[in-house]
């Protein structure tokens, strides 16, 4: 079995410095903020309510008095309601709205604008081509509707994730990245012989035999393992999608295509074929598959299930016997996921359709007219991580939608997701500039791997020094990672670091470097390093990279 291999970085000899390099101060730059989301903790919790009829059609004249939500169980007030319409803002005021939500817009004439993100993620290893096919043709339509003020990225992940777009508002470019994913083949097929030929061979071994069960069993155990660390894997890089896509600013979308992936891997064949020492099934995907809901709800993103196996039916062509895996059990256990993704932030799970062009149309409108409610975070239990949320309508015959879960989203968060939106996103920017740099590659780094020295580089007048003590005091948490060309990425690391020196050095210095040195153990290819640094005192977030040949 292929897993993926990600380029891991290692840290050594760490030198920290507030002289050096000479960089330009924090007044000559021009951040790149276009599309990205404040680096602030927030203050409200942000749902975004769809309402609709028993016929389907929307509903865009419900009051604030008949909305109704419940945290934990328990009834809270509504601090915040307004309604927003082809993507702008309205309300008897402006008021209405919550801060964080106005964060995220921008001025259109009399009302506020809040721009639309949509990332696709293609699961490529449970995708096979004329299923993919038909969900690419789908999204040449919706790709033809955005605005100038909506971006999109796509993404597929095919043993490691690859960045056929990364976000842009140009539909040429779009349009081509979807021309360049229908040449490249999904992994899909080789997991679907696989699990044929599985079956195939079970099918020699008799289940009235101790022999033939303990081979059967052995079989169901071979495949619920790769199954397991196939899928473990798919759910890590579609978290990191997610972190990546919270990182952006306004109504955030994302757009899963799959055929779903069983929570237990292997549970449809040890229920066909294993014996009662399987019944409990040994291998889970529910802590990832938790871990991405978690991603979603914390950053406030709406995940579309998009399952592109098309109209199910009962009968596999591809068997020449009865099926020896009931069809629609099958079907329910890997549509499990795929509900679930949908249900928990507030999106829909479309299937048992060869046709995605009306559903992305009712994704397409939904994105773009719903209502914001809001609720202050002191209405919340601060000890607890995680909260349920239920909303629901007075009104007769109206259905509401959102995400069932909430999680604080804080500085920290975002931080770790403007890393993971950076390693997608060449071009990424920052509040402040930060300068990424590399010497020449060494060796010592084993088993084929190279020494890569670095520095980053941030102006002290970038950073915001505070008194303590007679001193000034700046803290800094500095995220670093790479991404190959490939599309493997490694780990962030993170660093905190205190810097403290008097107010005459202060005074004195500011238009010098703060540098941080270390050294980033790399695979030879292709590489781009990235580094973020956070500024703790005011949240903000600078961005530097590098791209690198390593010999």
């Amino acid at each position: 079995m292929n897993v993926s291999r990600l380029p891991r970085l290692a840290f050594a000899v760490l030198v920290f410095a507030a002289a050096g390099a000479g960089s330009a101060g924090a007044a000559e730059y021009s951040p790149v903020r276009t599309g990205l989301r404040a680096a602030v903790d927030v203050t409200a919790m942000d749902l975004d309510v769809v309402a609709t009829a028993k016929d389907g059609r929307p509903v865009t004249d419900l009051t604030r008095a008949e909305i109704s939500v419940a945290v934990d169980g328990k009834p809270v007030a509504l601090d915040y309601f307004a309604r927003v319409e082809a993507g702008q803002l309205h309300g008897p005021d402006l008021a209405t709205a919550s801060p964080d939500l106005i964060l995220q817009t921008a001025a259109a004439g009399a009302e506020r604008f809040l721009p639309r993100q949509f990332l696709v993620f293609f699961d490529d290893e449970h995708l096979l081509p004329f299923e993919r096919k038909r969900v690419v043709e789908g999204l040449r339509d919706l790709v033809t509707r955005l605005s100038p003020s909506d971006a999109m990225a796509i993404l597929s992940y095919n043993v490691s994730t690859h960045v056929f777009v990364p976000f842009t508002s140009s539909k040429e470019d779009l349009l081509d990245g979807l021309a360049r994913l229908e040449k490249t083949p999904p992994r899909g097929l080789h997991w679907d012989i696989e699990y044929r030929r599985t079956i195939q061979e079970a099918r020699r071994y008799s289940a009235f035999s101790t022999r033939g069960q303990n081979a059967r069993d052995s079989l169901v155990r071979n495949w619920g393992a790769q199954a397991w660390a196939r899928d473990k894997g798919a759910l890590g890089e579609f978290r990191r999608a997610v972190e990546a896509l919270g990182a952006r600013a306004g109504k955030r979308v994302l757009l899963y295509v799959s055929h779903g992936m069983e929570l237990r891997p292997g549970q449809s064949l040890a229920q066909a074929l294993g014996g009662t020492a399987l019944n409990q099934f040994d291998y889970s995907i529910q802590d990832p598959y938790r871990s991405v809901l978690d991603a979603a709800n914390r950053a406030g993103i709406t995940i579309h299930a998009l399952d592109a196996r098309g109209l199910a039916t009962d009968v596999d062509a591809g068997e020449s016997d009865p099926p020896a895996i009931d069809p629609f059990l099958a079907n329910a256990n890997r549509r499990e996921l795929l509900a679930g993704f949908a249900g928990e932030t507030g999106g829909v799970l479309v299937e048992n359709r060869n046709g995605f062009g009306p559903a992305l149309d009712q994704i397409y409108r939904e994105s773009a007219s719903y209502y914001a409610v809001g609720v202050t975070l002191a209405s919340l239990d601060a000890k607890k991580p995680r909260h349920e949320v239920k909303v629901s309508t007075s009104r007769s015959g109206v259905t509401v939608r959102t995400r069932r879960g909430y999680l604080p989203f804080t500085a920290v968060d975002a931080a770790r997701d403007r890393m993971e939106m950076s390693l997608i996103t060449p071009d990424a920017g920052g509040d402040f500039p930060v300068t990424l740099r590399t010497e020449a590659p060494g060796k010592g780094g084993g088993l084929g791997r190279r020494i890569v020295p670095f520095a980053v580089v941030v102006p002290l007048s970038s950073l915001t020094f505070l008194d303590e003590n007679g001193k000034k005091k700046a803290v800094v948490e500095l995220i670093l990672a790479a991404v190959e060309d490939n599309g493997s990425r490694s780990d962030p690391v993170t660093d905190m670091r205190e810097i403290v020196i008097s107010p005459e050095v202060l005074a004195k210095s500011a238009g010098e470097p703060f540098v941080y040195r270390g050294e980033f153990k790399s695979r030879t290819g292709n590489m781009r390093f990235v580094a973020t640094v956070r500024d703790v005192a005011t949240n903000r977030i600078g961005v530097g990279s590098v791209s690198v040949r390593v010999e």
